[in-house]
């Protein structure tokens, strides 16, 4: 592995950035190469050195840094208040096609329901029309010709 990427895996070391796996990787890197292994003693030095080097500021530069902060308006705050309503519209906007499209979805369930319980009530009427049908004596029809139409019921 070259020294470049060795380095690159030592910083992300030092900034918590390393995986488990990553951090057994590197440490066999660093037990066979001396100048890697160099270069993270150095980096070891710095943070510690940084970490020892930290002082607490004290609670009076918080007032002071508020205190002279001014108030920056910006020169165009048109297309600052815009930005800002144009993603509240989007959101708004969103939320409500999102509850359109759950409502419409609902609906065409209620209709899908609808249209399978016509379908089985239709399916039933047919099966009773068949019985029906099946169940009536066979007729017999007669002409004269005077017109006159005679139907008797052969049982």
């Amino acid at each position: 592995m070259n020294t470049q990427k060795i380095k690159e895996t030592i910083h992300q070391y030092f900034d918590n950035e390393l995986s488990k796996g990553e951090e057994v990787m590197l440490f066999s890197q660093l037990s066979d190469n001396e100048d890697a292994r160099e270069y993270f003693k150095q980096m070891n030095l710095l943070r510690t050195t940084t970490d020892l080097s930290i002082e607490d500021y004290p609670e009076e530069l918080d007032v002071k840094i508020i205190s002279n902060l001014k108030e920056e308006k910006s020169t165009f705050p048109f297309f600052r208040d815009s930005a800002k309503m144009f993603t509240t519209i989007s959101y708004v906007l969103a939320v409500i096609l999102l509850v359109l499209s759950i409502f419409f979805y609902n609906e065409s369930m209620q209709y899908k329901n609808k249209l399978e319980l016509t379908y089985q009530r239709v399916n039933q009427q047919n099966q009773m029309i068949k019985v029906l049908f099946n169940s009536l004596p066979q007729t017999e029809v007669k002409g004269n010709l005077n017109n006159e139409i005679v139907v008797t019921a052969k049982m």
